[in-house]
């Protein structure tokens, strides 16, 4: 039978495990792997690999351990609390990448496009993740396709 550990776990000690699994997740993703590829070179399965990045405070040390290993295998846990790991210092240190999106007003200008499949003349409307419709025209005069929506 399994015990839910937080009911036990002070909250001071929780945090910290959470701590621990930001800092696995960074690292990872510093090295540029997916969760499964990390698990699989771990030997623990995905969900476990979730769960070690959430900060789950039942996961063994050994399991922390192995994950860690796998990331970086000269890495000490004491290292990746403090930021030694190289991968993660140049993470750190590179420029945020961040979607934008243009808002409505700006997305009704035409735009000439020359995509391969789309005839000229006909219109496309895009929508962006947050929503937000973009109007693209083509600028050739050819005759309209019925099949072109």
């Amino acid at each position: 039978m399994k015990y839910d550990e937080s009911l036990r776990t002070p909250d001071v000690r929780l945090k910290e495990a959470e701590q621990i699994g930001a800092h696995l997740r960074k690292l990872r993703i510093a090295r540029s792997m997916t969760q499964s590829e990390a698990a699989a070179r771990a030997g623990v399965s995905r969900s476990t690999a979730v769960l070690l990045e959430k900060g789950d405070e039942s996961r063994t040390l050994s399991q922390v351990l192995r994950y860690l290993h796998a990331l970086e295998p000269e890495l000490t846990l004491v290292g990746l609390l403090t930021d030694k790991s190289a991968a993660v210092r140049v993470f750190n240190e590179a420029p945020l990448i961040q979607r934008v999106y243009k808002s409505n007003a700006s997305a009704r200008r035409k735009i000439a496009v020359s995509t391969f499949g789309n005839k000229s003349g006909s219109t496309a409307t895009f929508r962006s993740d947050a929503g937000q419709s973009t109007e693209m025209t083509a600028m050739r005069k050819v005759e309209k396709d019925p099949y072109d929506f």
